[in-house]
């Protein structure tokens, strides 16, 4: 009787053993994902401060461009006043 009870207790700690290693591999897949979304999340933000330093210097080079056009519209017209 005592070593049927030793077996089945042997039985269960086994099959915990082996759910504790399941449990252990899922967890590692897990934090390799995080990890993964992590350095995704750095990228997409290292993408973001690129592309917003883009937008500015456009948006710089067009305002200048704006200027110099309203400049050159300005004097096209005293142009056209004095004929």
């Amino acid at each position: 009787m005592e070593k049927e009870m030793l077996q089945l207790i042997l039985n269960k700690l086994d099959g915990m053993d082996k759910r504790l290693e399941s449990m252990e591999k899922r967890q590692d897949e897990m934090y390799r994902m995080q990890r993964s979304l992590e350095e995704n999340i750095q990228v997409t933000r290292a993408e973001q401060e690129k592309m917003t330093y883009m937008v500015a210097d456009i948006q710089g080079k067009v305002t200048k461009l704006t200027e110099e056009v309203e400049e050159h519209d300005a004097v096209i017209k005293q142009i056209r006043a004095i004929k």
